[in-house]
């Protein structure tokens, strides 16, 4: 049986261990603290930031530096898109850029911003340059007045990246990060900023390593949804709910993470049922959400429009702040034993009820059910815990998710695979929006029966707070607090 899998590049395991291996070799030095000052071609510079590497060509830096002049959104996520304005190799910029070097080439762009109501485009001109053996890349901001810089971008009169020839033979390399600073230490004035060096310096390293290696993309975003189509939803929705639902959150849990995910897993399903929509005559897709948690997203679906309700082992203290008309039930789910008619079943994060998710979809009463699931712990169909070794190339989430799709598989789903832009390293969806031809009954009714004979539901917290704080008392402590 052939299997359809959007999103997802098979991986060469022995180049990944080889590109693994090299980045354990990632040794930097970092100069935040003090100001480390150097000469180049009679000009002054501050490195904020130096790592040796083995074996990579001055070809595999430049690839990089490439991808991240025609992309700058790849390391300065405000910015949602880049322009070229221009791409001249012969003349030089007009600000003086030729002070690293020979201009090897000059290209002016634009950065566009996410925000486009509140923060302004910049333009921006990025010289390629070369000096003995050495190749740099500088970025300079096309501004008349420091204070027209962006917040989403290095507070630098000129910020650059560079591959250096050292020893007395040039093999040696070394990759910098170098600026220009406003004033002294304008660059590395907050904590947000020093983070962000630090991570350019590993980006650099690591990326040069791969192009090295060669590139293999493992995944790719945006092949359901497209990216102009989710990104204009998730900022409609984040306008709408997120300040108030940050501000006041009522769960222990930390707000943002839960609200800003849940708002683009929203939009992206809002995005999707907007396509399901048409293909079922106008008529607005409904949902049951397995595992729903603190129901947030049931709440923004509902909001949205759509019928649906959610199941947990356990009410939350935020359910009472939700409008009546959101429908969330507390209750221990057998999902064997469980029937929907609801056009789409959805499981995020739903921990012992993510492999379920394709086998309640598809023991239906609607032939026409349809399943996303986006796990995040590994459980098996029994509900445990399940032990998996990671190989190289291949993380033990990547394990899991091959193990849910292949449950889909079995249940007769034409499986797919979406990369979400959330906030989580667990960010695979997991769809069944169509089946193979064929008779699954006999394989689904197998599922059902080894899982039944197997299930052991989850104690809820409130019973395991419950116990803790009995079985403390009887030792004659204090008992915690209970968790939310």
């Amino acid at each position: 049986m052939s299997r359809q899998v959007l999103g997802v590049q098979e991986v060469d395991t022995a180049a990944e261990a080889l590109r693994i291996a090299e980045f354990a070799k990632f040794k930097p030095a970092y100069y935040l603290d003090e100001i480390n000052e150097i000469q180049i071609n009679g000009s002054s510079w501050r490195m904020l930031a130096s790592v040796e590497i083995e074996n990579s060509e001055e070809e595999h830096f430049l690839a990089v530096m490439d991808k991240w002049t025609l992309s700058a959104e790849t390391i300065i996520p405000p910015v949602e898109r880049t322009v070229v304005d221009d791409l001249n190799k012969t003349q030089e910029p007009s600000h003086n850029g030729a002070d690293l070097g020979l201009v090897n080439s000059h290209i002016r762009r634009t950065l566009i911003p996410k925000r486009k109501g509140k923060d302004c485009w910049l333009k921006e001109d990025v010289v390629v340059s070369k000096l003995d053996s050495s190749k740099y890349v500088q970025f300079i901001p096309r501004v008349t007045n420091p204070s027209d810089i962006p917040f989403y971008y290095p507070q630098v009169a000129t910020y650059g990246f560079g591959y250096i020839r050292t020893g007395a033979d040039c093999t040696a390399c070394t990759l910098v990060i170098l600026v220009r600073e406003l004033t002294i230490g304008s660059a590395v004035a907050t904590k947000k900023q020093r983070s962000v060096w630090q991570d350019l310096v590993k980006k650099l390293y690591k990326w040069t390593v791969t192009e090295r290696f060669g590139y293999q993309k493992h995944s790719e975003h945006d092949v359901i949804i497209g990216y102009e189509q989710y990104t204009a939803k998730y900022h409609q929705l984040k306008a709408k709910y997120a300040q108030r639902w940050v501000e006041g959150w009522p769960e222990q849990t930390d707000p943002k993470k839960f609200v800003y995910e849940d708002i683009a897993i929203a939009s992206w399903l809002v995005c999707l049922w907007e396509q399901d929509t048409v293909a079922q005559d106008n008529r607005q897709p409904t949902f049951v959400d397995l595992g729903c948690g603190n129901g947030f997203l049931v709440y923004l679906l509902t909001s949205e429009g759509y019928n649906g309700y959610g199941i947990d082992q356990c009410a939350r203290k935020i359910w009472t702040q939700y409008d009546c008309h959101v429908d969330l039930r507390a209750q221990t789910l057998e999902p064997f034993n469980f029937v929907t008619n609801a056009d789409w079943v959805i499981g995020n994060h739903a921990d012992e009820l993510a492999p379920w998710v394709p086998i309640v979809a598809a023991n239906s009463t609607s032939p026409s059910t349809k399943f996303v699931v986006i796990p995040c712990c590994p459980h098996d169909l029994s509900g445990k815990k399940m032990p998996l070794k990671a190989n190289a190339g291949q993380s033990k989430y990547h394990i899991y998710v091959k193990y849910i799709c292949d449950l889909s598989e079995q249940c007769g789903f034409i499986t797919e695979r979406e990369y979400l832009r959330i906030p989580s390293t667990k960010n695979v969806a997991i769809l069944g929006r169509a089946r193979t031809h064929g008779n699954h009954r006999e394989s689904i009714a197998k599922l059902c029966e080894s899982g039944q004979s197997d299930f052991v539901a989850r104690i809820p917290d409130s019973v395991k707070n419950k116990l803790s704080m009995e079985k403390a008392k009887q030792r004659g402590h204090k008992p915690a607090l209970p968790a939310e």
